[in-house]
């Protein structure tokens, strides 16, 4: 719960980093969040604001100031206690919106950091949380680094991990985020100290869950030293808390009473009565250890009269366990009765909500998994499609080479051909030439005229020779320059078959992790339903027969006859009661169905049912296969909530449970002829377990039922190789 309550610091941040832009929206003050009449009057400007500049025409500037409307919105409702604090989910959304609308980045990741920030310590939805940052880090890459709030995901990313107790991956990011946070200019100094304040916290309580109490320590001093820089005087008030908390931790109750009186100064000085309840609960804790019961009863019991009207489980758990410790150390045994008793009722109410939370804790951090596999998922998608673009432009580049190589060689025989035709005409002119100045100069010798002939053909042919060898050499250049291409075009198929093999084989390592994920959970909620049927017989079972001793203890002779009757009432309801915790703890994970398979649990169940309830169930299984362990549990836990259903709310006679097969197929069939519903009003916890089920082993399910005709429910599951399991061993 202090990784939760961590968070609020974040919004010293949000109500003093963005209202200074625009001279309408001020500057808020976290340390008056308590005083009602501020925070109306807040409200009151921030929709004054959005009236008018809602009126304003479209432009860069006038959108910029629609955005810090809703922002400014945003930050009053995030630090309102109650209903009003859902408020800021929806202006954060709106902010979202718009923002995408405008085409504005930052304010559409600073939207949706609101949108985490409320699902994850407003509603705990860590799935939903952790996709919102993944999307938010996503747009970050677009965003400078001066003013990009990538710091705040990692900062929320820490809280994920620490939440999900993954502390050395909530380490890295918060000293990521804080290395971020230096590189930021769009906050102000005074904002970046306050931010940097709540990451070196929330490192102090990663490290002392750890058990590094001294670096924990250490944490802690340097945000309180930060707190007081800034004059942020809940901050203060809260950095003194923590420090107080673990010198208790520590079991050094009097260094933990100085810095709780430091904390009491401050929440005094705000008139937060629960800030003020808190550290009283504390204190009456710490005098208690110091031997003072007159200060810690004088203390606790302030603490608990806050409590008791606000509805603080948690201060009051505190606060009526320091009383009953005072209360016995001051000799007071009366009192000291009362507090353990109350203590000991908060107690274990604070317990089954504890064991509620480890349990929805589990199935949250197996979502979490399911979105970070498909995250990765994706990113190996991604980094094929980059291979094959890659691949792509490296074939279309090699083609454009060989497209030129063969143009430049088109080019060069021309030039070749056009020089042989001009040395063939200025030959012909020469001879031509020759052969006018032969008749000119007939008195020429005719030995003369023709060694002259014979040296000119002798020129042409050799000058003929040499631009044909020149033509081959060229030819052979480029057909060895087409063989390497070839050559390489060859090399590259085969390392992209060779990655190809890699990624599939790395794909199949991934099914077969998610597959070792399903099974782990699979036997994590087996050992837990075994468990809890094991207390349920043990503790529930031998309380009840404890009250049935003790009421068999009674002379029924001496009673009158309406104390008779409610005797009688009595007997009944325990062994009724008794009975119906036998039933529980045996259908919560009967032995059959992990032994035998699905259809000797539910051939027991029938039989238990007709033994001991009026209406009649019948079970048809002949076509059920066996099935695998995944597949029984869950048809097994649908069946045990729709005959649950049956019994309590159908007015029916007679109940059917039937299995058939259609090809690929299995169908499972609940019906009963009592008085019906509308399938419209389906909408209960139930049937959403049924469909999360359902969901888990990819089968569906319908609903026929009409008011007076009875109820049918369809359950479709395919049933593929990997469904069957053919050893009855299993």
């Amino acid at each position: 719960m202090r990784f939760i309550c961590t968070g609020i610091l974040l919004l010293g941040w949000c109500l003093t980093s963005f209202g200074q832009t625009y001279p309408d929206l001020p500057a808020l003050d976290f340390d008056r969040r308590s005083d009602a009449a501020y925070m109306d009057s807040l409200l009151t400007l921030g929709r004054s604001h959005q009236r008018l500049v809602d009126k304003l025409p479209r432009s860069r500037r006038n959108d910029t100031l629609r955005l810090e409307g809703l922002r400014f919105m945003i930050s009053v409702f995030k630090q309102m206690r109650g209903p009003q604090r859902d408020s800021s989910y929806i202006y954060a959304k709106r902010l979202e919106e718009r923002a995408l609308a405008y085409r504005n980045t930052l304010f559409a990741v600073r939207g949706m950091m609101q949108q985490e920030y409320y699902l994850r310590t407003a509603q705990t939805d860590y799935v939903q949380a952790l996709k919102i940052n993944q999307r938010a880090s996503a747009l970050c890459v677009g965003l400078p680094r001066e003013s990009s709030p990538r710091w705040q995901v990692q900062m929320n990313m820490g809280d994920l991990y620490a939440l999900l107790k993954e502390y050395d991956n909530a380490l890295t990011s918060y000293q990521t985020s804080l290395t971020l946070l230096s590189y930021n200019t769009s906050l102000t100094p005074k904002n970046r100290k306050l931010l940097a304040s709540q990451a070196l916290s929330q490192m102090g309580e990663v490290y002392e869950a750890q058990g590094r109490f001294e670096q924990a320590r250490q944490q802690y001093e340097a945000s309180r030293q930060i707190a007081f820089e800034t004059n942020s005087q809940t901050n203060v008030a809260y950095a003194n808390e923590r420090l107080g908390d673990f010198f208790i931790s520590r079991h050094q109750p009097e260094q933990a009473i100085r810095y709780f009186n430091e904390g009491l100064a401050v929440w005094t000085q705000l008139r937060d009565r629960a800030g003020q309840a808190s550290v009283w609960a504390r204190l009456a804790e710490c005098y208690t250890l110091t031997n003072k019961p007159a200060l810690a009863i004088e203390f606790g019991e302030k603490a608990l009269a806050v409590a008791r009207q606000s509805g603080y489980l948690r201060m009051r758990q505190m606060a009526t366990q320091a009383l009953y410790r005072a209360y016995r150390l001051a000799n007071q045994p009366t009192q000291a009765l009362a507090m353990y008793e109350e203590y000991v009722v908060l107690r274990d109410s604070l317990n089954n909500l504890r064991r509620v939370e480890e349990l929805s804790l589990m199935q949250k951090k197996y979502d979490i998994g399911q979105v970070r596999a498909e995250a990765d998922r994706e990113r190996l998608v991604q980094q094929q499609q980059l291979i094959d673009l890659r691949r792509q432009a490296e074939i279309a580049r090699l083609r454009a080479e060989t497209e030129r190589e063969q143009l430049a060689g088109e080019t060069r025989m021309s030039q070749l051909q056009r020089r042989i035709e001009t040395e063939r005409l200025r030959a012909d002119s020469e001879r031509s030439r020759r052969e006018q100045q032969a008749n000119i100069d007939a008195l020429n010798s005719d030995i003369e005229r023709q060694y002259l002939t014979r040296a000119f053909l002798v020129a042409g042919l050799a000058m003929l020779l040499f631009f044909t060898i020149v033509y081959f050499r060229k030819s052979r250049l480029v057909s060895r320059q087409k063989r390497e291409i070839e050559s390489f075009n060859h090399d590259l198929e085969s390392k992209v078959a060779a990655r190809t093999a890699e990624l599939e084989q790395a794909n199949a390592q991934l099914r077969a992790k998610n597959k070792e994920i399903e099974d782990a959970l699979l036997r994590g909620q087996t050992l837990e339903r075994k468990r809890m049927a094991a207390d349920l017989h043990d503790s529930l079972g031998g309380l009840l027969a404890a009250i049935k001793t003790s009421l068999s203890a009674l002379n029924p002779a001496r009673l009158s006859q309406r104390e008779q009757l409610v005797y009688q009432n009595l007997l009944n309801m325990t062994k009724e009661a008794f009975a119906e915790v036998r039933y529980l703890s045996h259908n919560l994970q009967p032995d059959e169905l992990e032994k035998h398979g699905l259809s000797q649990a539910l051939e027991r169940l029938v039989n238990k049912l007709n033994s001991t309830q009026k209406i009649v169930f019948r079970l048809e299984n002949a076509e059920l296969p066996r099935l695998d362990k995944t597949t029984e549990f869950n048809l097994y836990s649908i069946c045990i909530e729709l005959c649950s259903n049956i019994l309590r709310h159908s007015e029916a006679t007679e109940a059917y449970i039937l299995f058939r097969r259609f090809g690929t197929e299995l169908n499972m069939i609940v019906k009963d002829n009592g008085c019906g519903m509308n399938p419209a009003d389906a909408t209960g916890m139930g049937l959403r377990n049924i469909q999360s089920r359902m969901d888990q082993i990819h089968g569906r399910y319908e609903i026929h039922s009409e008011i007076g005709e009875g109820t049918t429910f369809i359950f479709i599951l395919p049933v593929a190789v990997g469904n069957l399991v053919e050893n009855s061993d299993y």
